[in-house]
């Protein structure tokens, strides 16, 4: 049979039996929960689910919020599955080794932008350890830095983790 919490001390009260049986851990991200919230289904029934970070639950909110404003036209997929896949998507991407990687044409603007970003000297060492001479403002050795890149000679991520 199903309970229904009448008032908020009933709700809070339900929220401390929950928070006591999941032992005060965020089931989503699995930290000690400080701020919690009856996390509950916002559709159908509205049945109470667990205790969630109060952080977590607003995030758990705009993620069912998105996907039924974004993709809840295409598909009768649940949440749940959507999310599994796109869970196994990412990891099987991120996870390709670095020289089967291909890179998406607006990296190279990305990579000038970050080579704009680092100090003169520092520009200039780079194109110096490159074997060129480095010109004397930044747009001309943003333009060095541009063909080297584009080359694959200069990689700028290798350079940022030093």
């Amino acid at each position: 049979m199903k309970k229904r919490l009448k008032n908020p001390a009933e709700a809070a009260e339900y929220r401390k039996e929950l928070l006591e049986a999941q032992s005060g851990i965020d089931p989503i991200i699995g930290i000690k929960i400080t701020k919690p919230v009856l996390d509950h289904f916002h559709y159908a029934n509205q049945h109470c689910r667990q205790v969630l970070q109060n952080e977590v639950n607003a995030f758990e909110g705009k993620v069912a919020n998105s996907y039924r404003r974004m993709l809840g036209h295409l598909t009768d997929m649940p949440l749940h599955e959507v999310l599994r896949n796109l869970a196994d998507y990412l990891e099987k991407n991120n996870n390709i080794p670095e020289e089967e990687q291909v890179i998406h044409h607006t990296a190279l603007t990305v990579d000038v932008n970050k080579f704009k970003r680092l100090p003169s000297a520092m520009q200039c060492s780079v194109l110096l350890s490159l074997g060129v001479e480095p010109e004397t403002n930044t747009a001309k050795r943003s333009k060095q830095a541009r063909k080297l890149i584009k080359s694959g000679e200069l990689n700028m991520n290798t350079i940022l983790k030093k």
